[in-house]
This record gives C-alpha cells, structure tokens and sequence, in this order.
C-alpha cells in the first residue's frame, strides 16, 4: 500500500502520518521532502529514528509522540526529491544517515518507446521508435533553447498516446505515416516561430516524401469559427488552428500551460474553446484565479500552530467544489499568474499520473477525469524541469495573429459606416511603417509591445471619435487630423530622452518628414499641439 503526499511543513502532521504508517504496516512516499525547513527535517529525523529503532529492537509496541502505539513492521518510508531549485533546503546529516539513497539513471528512451508502440498495436515498432527518438535527441541540440521545451519520458509518452490513438481512428494509414503526423501535430503547438522551419525539416528527413494531411474535424472547426465570431472576435485560420489544437491537447494532458506574451490572445484562445463547449451544449465550468495574489497558505489552506484547526485555501475550496460535481461536463481550473516554485510545485502530485492535491491536513482531493488545469503565462523562467515536463504545452506566437483581427473586431464596434471605411484606410496607411521604424529606430523608457501601441491607439481614437467631434457627415480630413493626433501619442509616447539623444524630437523629426498630409507648424514638436 503506498500513498504519496505533498509535504505540509508541520511536525505534528507529518508525526501523525507516520503513526498511521507504523500501525497499518503501509509504504508511504513522501514528495519533495526537501522543501520542508531545516528546522522541522531536524525533529522529523528523530521521529524516523524511533519507528527504525522500534523495527530493529522486533517490539510490537512502542511509545510514539507520547502515545503506545502498535509496531507493524512491514511499515517503509520513502521520500523522493529534486535538489538545486528554488525553495529546496539541503537534508541534514542527522537524517540523511537514516535513508538509503538511490540514484535514478536515465532510462533507455528507445526501448520505452519501442515497447509502448507494441502495445499501441504498431507492427514496426523497432523502426518507429529509433526514428521517434532521433528526433527528439535533434530537436534537444538544434532547436533553440527554450523555457518550455521539453522532450523527456512525458513528452515521449503523451505523443504515444496520440500515435496510438490515431492509429486506431484510421486503420488502414501505413504506420510510418501515423506517427510522422502524431510527432507533427502534437509538437507543432509548443514550437517558436522561428524554430518551425528546422523542426518540419527534421520531420521532412526522418519521414521522407511522406506529406500527411492533418486531420481535422470540419464540424468541429465550424463550431469554434461560430464561438468566435459570438465573441466579437476574427475567425483567422491561425486563431482557429490555436483553439483546436488546445482542444487535442486536452484529449492527452490534464494539465495545459497556454504560453505567450501580452497582447497574443492567450484568454481569447481559452474563451473561444469555452464558448465552442457551451454552444455544443457541453455546459462547461470555469473557475480562474490569481495565484500569485495570495500567499500560499491562502492558495492550499494551512493549520493553525495554536489551535491545530484546518483553515481552507482558495485553490482547495476550488478544486473540492470541482471534484464533488457530478456531471461529465468539461470543468476548468485556470491559473492565470506568473509561475513560480514556491506554489507551482505544490500541484507537481495534481500535474503528474497520480492526478491528486494532498493538503496539509492529509486531505486527498482528487482531480476527476472531467477536470482540467489550464495555466494561463508569460513565460516559463522560474520554472523548474519537474514543472515544465508535466504540462502540455500551447504557445502563442505574437506573429501568430499580429495587430490586424485586433484592429478589424475595434471597427466592427464602431457605428458609423463612412467612419469605418475612412478608419480601416488610416490603419493601413499609418501602423505597419510605424511598427515597422519603431522596432530598431528609437529608443524607449520601457519596452512595448506593437499590440499595446495598437490598443492606446484604438482607446484614444474612442475617446477623441465621439458624435459631438465626428457626425455621420464628417470629411475623411478630420478623422485623419484625429487620427494622426492619436498615433503621435501611442507611438510616440514612450519615447526616451536621455543626456545625449532626446528621441522624442528625433521620432518627431521623422514623423513630420515621413508623413506629410497632416501639416505640422514648424515650431517645437509633434508632442506640443494638441485638438
């Protein structure tokens, strides 16, 4: 009998534990035993100590946190841990002497996979399974270097599934086939823009004149066009491809890091796939929080020191809620916070196969085959390997959707047709030579994104573009001098000014020369008139 625990802090906890342990004669495995305080590791090797010495001395009782307890002696305590991260303390010697160490060597990838593929129903699982891996081995050492890359046993694993999968879905597809587009279109979601080019030519080479159609769900993606479309939203191809493979990851892993800088449709992609549910009558549930604005007490609940009593957290609460539903309907936690080791690593037991969060009170919550945990990120940089390895991983790319659909579905609020017409005429002729010159050219206080120079500029043309200043009847010159006004300002905003070069007077200097039809005085710059 084995349970695994997420480690709570408290040494009468983990005493309490291990008078279960000693009377029940069960195994228990204790996870990520060296984010315990040195303080309390010290008391817990004493603990240890008196159950060995009780084993050794053969006693069937024998006096345990003040109690008699029985001894069964079949009772074992393993712990397991990762060293070197973040929030990790070294083990003292005291208890280090008490525990057998066991160093994990790197298991034979090719053999794992050989064997998984035989029992996914492949005939030429050998051949497979070497090409599958040198893949992975050439993607390690010629991709870039990326936080959330990861091709490790749960990468190699949850892409046999999909193989395995797909293979059963259709038959009669030669077997080389079925896993040169397993390999393709599980990896291609977490891929950089850049790197796409060198991964399909690994792909190209290992399976080649091999060129696999994806397979697609028509009815699927019409569904998830008509959520978006609901939402207010461009029905782009590339935003499409974004929701459906979210919705393939979610058919492998429980867990999903939806990664991508500000402003890359992270939450529409997420609301997108909500909607389609919703219209498919799926009836979905979401529950998001912040993680990262409570501590983590407040996030997994704790135990009062004085009073002993159990005092619930948020994520707990949650997660409990979600577990007790009893409908098969899809129910989603998300994470919508910067990660980091001190709570990221208390889920590694919910993230990994064993799917349960275990509190500090020995309550075990389980996560249910409906329930999902989506994190909703920037980047992966505090993340541990452990973190990084038990997600599925969707990336959105900022070239992915670019300005454009942001742009369309603003206009398409707007009311006034002329106005719409004279707005999309300015965007073209304005923004791309903008982004394109403020990329290298100028030098800013902060770095902005070409999304949130886009949104400043829509936000200050809602404002500027009212009824009283631009009537139905309005000429396109003076939604044009608006427009010039506004797009000074988001662009040219953050511009820094420094001992030796003032770039606001350089981007003005630019302006005024690069676009001519909106005449500027001469005196000053840009930045000093205003409507």
């Amino acid at each position: 009998y084995n349970r695994r625990w997420r480690m709570p802090a408290q040494t009468q906890s983990i005493g309490n534990i291990y008078k279960g342990l000693s009377q029940t004669g069960a195994w228990g495995c204790f996870g990520e035993f060296n984010r315990i305080s040195v303080e309390v590791l010290s008391v817990v090797a004493v603990q240890v100590k008196t159950i060995q010495d009780a084993i050794l001395s053969k006693k069937k009782h024998f006096m345990f946190l003040d109690a008699d307890i029985r001894l069964t002696p079949t009772v074992g305590i393993f712990i397991t841990m990762n060293p070197g991260y973040a929030g990790r303390t070294e083990l003292p010697e005291n208890l280090k002497a008490l525990f057998r160490p066991c160093a994990m060597v790197v298991p034979d990838f090719e053999l794992i996979a050989e064997i998984m593929l035989v029992a996914e129903g492949f005939i030429e699982a050998r051949v497979l399974a070497r090409k599958f891996l040198t893949l992975y081995t050439l993607c390690k050492e010629l991709l870039s270097k990326q936080d959330h890359y990861d091709w490790g046993l749960r990468a190699i694993k949850s892409v046999l599934v999909v193989a395995g999968t797909l293979k059963r879905g259709d038959k009669g597809r030669p077997e080389d086939q079925v896993l040169m587009r397993a390999l393709r279109d599980f990896n291609t979601p977490k891929i950089v823009t850049d790197d796409v080019p060198i991964f399909m030519g690994l792909i190209g080479d290992l399976f080649p004149a091999l060129n696999v159609p994806r397979k697609r769900d028509l009815d699927f993606e019409a569904t998830v066009k008509k959520s978006v479309v609901e939402l207010g939203l461009q029905p782009e191809d590339n935003f499409v491809l974004k929701v459906v493979q979210l919705e393939e990851l979610l058919h492998v892993r429980h867990s999903i890091f939806v990664i991508g800088n500000a402003g890359t449709g992270k939450t529409k992609i997420l609301r997108s796939l909500n909607k389609t549910y919703q219209i498919m009558k799926r009836k979905p549930v979401w529950q998001d929080l912040n993680p990262k604005a409570v501590t983590n007490d407040e996030l997994f609940g704790y135990i009062n020191p004085a009073t002993r009593e159990w005092k619930d957290g948020l994520f707990s609460c949650i997660m409990r809620d979600l577990a007790n539903m009893s409908t098969d309907f899809p129910k989603w936690i998300v994470l919508d916070g910067d990660i980091d080791p001190m709570w990221i690593e208390s889920l590694n037991t919910v993230m990994d196969d064993n799917k349960v969060l275990t509190l500090a009170s020995n309550e075990r919550v389980p996560l249910t085959p409906s329930m999902r945990l989506m994190f909703e990120i920037g980047h992966l940089k505090a993340a541990t390997p452990a973190t990084v390895s038990r997600a599925g991983i969707l990336f959105a790319n900022p070239s992915d959707l670019g300005w454009n659909p942001y742009v369309q579905s603003w206009i398409d609020t707007r009311d006034v047709q002329s106005e719409k017409a004279n707005l999309t005429i300015l965007f073209d002729r304005y923004v791309p030579t903008c982004l394109e010159t403020l990329r290298f050219r100028f030098k800013k206080i902060t770095p902005v994104t070409d999304i949130s120079m886009i949104q400043t500029l829509c936000y200050l043309l809602e404002a500027l573009l009212s009824p009283e200043n631009t009537p139905p009847d309005t000429a396109k010159e003076v939604y044009e001098l608006y427009f010039v006004f506004a797009a000074v300002w988001a662009f040219g905003g953050s511009m820094f000014q420094d001992q030796l070069v003032d770039y606001r007077v350089e981007f003005s200097k630019w302006w005024v020369t690069e676009f001519k039809t909106v005449k500027f005085p001469t005196h000053g710059t840009v930045f000093d008139y205003f409507l």
